[in-house]
């Protein structure tokens, strides 16, 4: 009975040691841990902002992420920096890593422009709204305009209609859905088109190419182009232009040579 006895307190003299031990372990490890996310430990000395940045400022990023990176090596909050620099307007994407001992490596990608939207914004490649301060090289870009949840179907429409007209040497320089699904374009040689409710890249596809593949030029002459009539299309001409008498218009409505329309 004693010898069972014996074993019984040694066996717990064993298992009280080891949990002391662990607790010991645990301690020490908690302090490593504290000691390694303190702000002061291994403090991060060097920031390198990679990518192709034609927007984007080292005073952009220094104002939005000084105070996150005033920090250490092990203590950086790597989603807040991402989160903060991605608030930055230009910044459509950002990655960051650690290098030891004392670098982080911030990665952006900027927002690339493809339109200005609603004379107050710009749109990106994906159709994307956001705000960023303007700056003079973006006043060639081409201007759309309808409700915020349109951008995307915009810049899509915008692309079509390019594409069904390129060639005829002209681009859409503005093109607008007003709220009611009217659409209306002004294009780079200054023709201003009112297209209605019909598709923008049919519409103006078809006419634009059939008015340039007319003799005498008479595209370049045209102020404006009403689409919105079922059998027919309405024009105005600039100013000062006269479109000729009855000979010369039979001879300027003759298809150029070698340049038949199609759709």
């Amino acid at each position: 009975m004693k010898s069972v006895m014996i074993d019984l307190l040694q066996q717990n003299e064993v298992l009280v040691k080891k949990s002391v031990l662990s607790l010991i372990v645990a301690i020490v490890v908690w302090q490593f841990v504290s000691w390694l996310m303190q702000p002061s430990t291994m403090p991060i000395k060097q920031v390198r902002i990679g990518g192709e940045l034609n927007y984007v400022t080292a005073e952009d990023i220094s104002t939005s992420l000084s105070a996150l990176v005033d920090t250490g090596y092990f203590a950086m909050n790597s989603s807040e920096i991402v989160k903060h620099a991605t608030a930055l307007p230009w910044v459509n994407k950002a990655t960051i890593r650690r290098v030891w001992p004392d670098t982080i490596v911030l990665t952006l990608v900027e927002q690339k422009p493809a339109a200005i939207w609603n004379k107050t914004a710009l749109l990106n490649t994906q159709g994307e709204v956001f705000k960023p301060v303007f700056d003079k090289s973006l006043e060639t870009l081409p201007s759309l305009s309808g409700v915020e949840t349109s951008s995307q179907a915009i810049l899509e429409e915008y692309r079509k209609v390019n594409n069904a007209i390129k060639s005829t040497g002209i681009q859409v320089s503005k093109l607008s859905l007003a709220e009611h699904g009217s659409w209306s374009a002004v294009m780079s040689n200054g023709i201003k088109v009112s297209v209605g409710h019909q598709s923008p890249e049919q519409a103006i596809g078809k006419s634009l190419r059939l008015l340039a593949s007319l003799e005498g030029s008479l595209i370049d002459q045209l102020a404006k182009v009403d689409l919105r009539y079922p059998n027919g299309v309405s024009v105005q001409w600039k100013d000062g232009y006269k479109f000729a008498d009855r000979v010369e218009q039979i001879a300027a409505l003759k298809l150029k040579k070698d340049q038949p329309v199609k759709g």
